[in-house]
């Protein structure tokens, strides 16, 4: 089990980011949260095993409308007892 958080930059607000970012994490059985930044920057907090969360990436880069243009991925700690992934905001 891992923790990160990822922070993307590019075309990631406005065009359904958060939503896909959901239901692509629930499909994965991972946790976090995620949310827009003032800055047109979208920040997720990311929570499951390594596999799923590089899956979950490279699955949010596969998007049609949805354009990355840098991922900062750290790695942070487990939030114990944490159920779902939920958008914010």
């Amino acid at each position: 089990m891992k923790r990160y958080k990822i922070l993307f930059k590019g075309r990631v607000q406005g065009v359904g980011f958060r939503y896909t970012s959901k239901v692509i994490a629930d499909k994965l059985n991972l946790t976090g949260t995620i949310e827009n930044l003032y800055n047109g920057d979208v920040e997720c907090y990311i929570q499951g095993s390594e596999q799923n969360i590089d899956k979950f990436i490279q699955d949010m880069k596969n998007q049609r409308y949805i354009r990355i243009e840098s991922i900062d991925k750290t790695q942070v700690v487990i939030m114990e007892g944490e159920m779902s992934y939920k958008i914010i905001g």
